[in-house]
């Protein structure tokens, strides 16, 4: 299936469930910021990603849609890149709801309180919270989203190679991530969420600094490269130099965890079996009081764009893992001999099992 088909399948199932809820028009907000924890549902739809401040999707029942945008020197990027042929500016977007009907609202995390006073006061009536339109169709990719996701996790790997053939004692941790980031981009990212950071007792995952590297020195690394509005997300470690025999033994540990969280996903399983998994090992080991924040934050999530599920792995997701469902594992974990270690693979669930997205080794590298 081509890109139109696609998300002309998308337009008919909206319009479905608009039917099913009542809806004579649905409008689908995005403020410009794109990012793997929040939702695009304005790139879901129309299949492109706008700068902000203002994008806005108009979906009515019968008639074509309509993107109206700001700034105005976008719209020719979004007319060459969506399939939505009729764009304008944002500012014309407000004589359309004089004829709204009743109306449903996508994106309304991401909208201004006086936006959606004035969108409100021009319908007459609020509209309608619908983004469980989107979400529903969202949660499991299906073979359109799965290649997009496939391109990008075969340029996650490449820019982890990049980081295994480059780093070296004497960059910045800039420029470190600037390795990894100038490799992605050449191979086709659209966008990349990377934390590239390397010091002998790494406190936790942050953007990178001016320092410089040094022999020695633990790097962590937390990559996250877009195709098509589609994330997926990689964590790994390198060592400069050999490291002590205690980074290796407690690398081990994640080693161990990440196998037995990849164990726990299962297909109908509740995503708290992941956490549970990657947390019982740290736990075999003594570190229970670790198994929390600020040590951690949660043992994998989900890589938004439509749908955020199965959302984050923690204790008191019951979320069921469904077949198609993609999102990270990582047991990600600050520990006291070494500090913070990463590793992590994007997972896409299968009808059994999660799947691994990524080919780069689970094992620390050490680059001499």
């Amino acid at each position: 299936m081509d890109a139109q088909q696609e998300f002309q399948k998308r337009l008919t199932q909206v319009r479905v469930a608009m039917r099913d809820k009542g809806l004579q028009t649905l409008l689908v907000y995005d403020s410009g910021r794109h990012n793997f924890l929040r939702m695009n549902y304005v790139a879901y739809l129309s299949d492109f990603i706008s700068v902000g401040p203002e994008t806005m999707l108009v979906v009515p029942l019968e008639d074509a849609p309509v993107l109206y945008l700001s700034p105005a020197w976008d719209l020719p990027r979004a007319q060459e890149e969506s399939w939505v042929q009729d764009v304008r500016r944002f500012k014309d977007f407000w004589p359309c709801l004089a004829n709204a009907g009743k109306a449903g609202l996508i994106g309304r995390e991401a909208i201004s309180a006086a936006l959606h006073e004035e969108i409100t006061k021009q319908l007459k009536t609020p509209p309608v919270n619908a983004k469980d339109i989107i979400e529903n169709m969202a949660r499991c990719k299906g073979d359109f989203e799965l290649e997009r996701l496939r391109r990008a996790a075969a340029i996650a790997d490449a820019g982890v190679k990049a980081l295994h053939d480059d780093a070296r004692p004497g960059l910045k941790e800039y420029e470190l991530a600037a390795i990894v980031e100038y490799k992605m981009r050449s191979l086709g990212a659209e966008d990349n969420f990377g934390m590239v950071v390397a010091n002998s007792h790494n406190q936790a995952l942050h953007p990178a600094t001016d320092r410089t590297v040094q022999r020695g020195d633990i790097i962590i690394g937390e990559i996250t490269p877009c195709i098509g509005g589609l994330f997926v997300q990689i964590c790994r470690t390198v060592v400069l130099g050999e490291p002590k025999p205690v980074v290796r033994e407690k690398y081990a540990i994640l080693h161990k965890a990440m196998g037995l969280g990849m164990q726990a996903a299962q297909t109908g399983a509740p995503a708290c079996n992941v956490a549970k998994a990657i947390n019982d090992t740290f736990i075999e080991y003594g570190y229970e009081q670790y198994c929390k924040p600020p040590f951690m934050r949660v043992r994998g999530h989900g890589l938004g764009c439509g749908s955020f599920a199965p959302g984050s792995l923690e204790d008191e997701n019951k979320t069921k893992l469904e077949e198609g469902m993609t999102f990270i594992i990582h047991p990600n974990q600050y520990l006291p001999e070494t500090g913070y270690l990463t590793l992590g693979d994007t997972v896409v669930m299968g009808k059994q099992k999660a799947e691994s997205m990524m080919r780069s080794s689970w094992d620390i590298h050490i680059k001499d």
